[in-house]
């Protein structure tokens, strides 16, 4: 079976997706066309984490063709340092807390001390302006403490809306492209959120 995600808004492509393989038989392939990178990393991931066998192949003019083999069990490898981290969210929706120059010393200072306590959230996901966070400078403080996150298990994910909406997709550092679908699952999924 074959899908068209072309074009479709965050997370369209994941939901069309999860419900047309809920639908399949086993031992069936589905084949998704999506025009966009979000859409690709997201509808990839879902696939993955589902447990699905998962192949791509970029075509002509920036589509990309999914291929998602279902009926076959695939183990999913666990992290070691799961068992570390407190089933927890992080949502940022800014890169600053609080206005100005002093806002974004506070977000640098709280992500520092969320590092020093002995254990850490499960996922930190970033919409709006948080998506400069991981799109910052290379160099800069911000992106190595998110990378000491990502070390230690962390999961990261920046909107891919906002990305795409600011622009800066492909200046992304750290973590990974998510989606409004995988946001609120681990949301709801965790037991507790913690806004900043």
């Amino acid at each position: 079976m074959k899908i068209d995600c072309t074009n479709l808004p965050c997370p369209e492509p994941v939901i069309k997706t999860k419900k047309t393989l809920e639908s399949l038989a086993e031992d069936s392939v589905l084949e998704v066309v999506v025009n966009s990178h979000s859409s690709k990393e997201n509808v990839t991931r879902f696939a993955k984490n589902a447990g699905y066998t998962v192949s791509d192949e970029v075509l002509d003019d920036g589509i990309t063709k999914i291929t998602i083999v279902k009926g076959y069990e695939c183990s999913i490898a666990t992290n070691e340092n799961d068992s570390e981290l407190l089933n927890k969210t992080l949502f940022l929706k800014d890169d600053s807390i609080g206005d100005y120059e002093l806002g974004s010393k506070l977000m640098v200072g709280f992500l520092k001390s969320i590092l020093e306590l002995p254990k850490l959230p499960k996922n930190i996901i970033c919409v709006n302006k948080a998506v400069f966070l991981t799109t910052a400078p290379a160099d800069s403080d911000v992106i190595a403490i998110l990378k000491t996150f990502e070390q230690n298990g962390v999961q990261i994910y920046s909107c891919g809306v906002c990305l795409n909406f600011y622009k800066v997709e492909d200046e992304l550092k750290v973590g990974v492209i998510g989606n409004a679908f995988d946001s609120v699952d681990m949301m709801l999924n965790s037991e507790g959120t913690i806004t900043l």
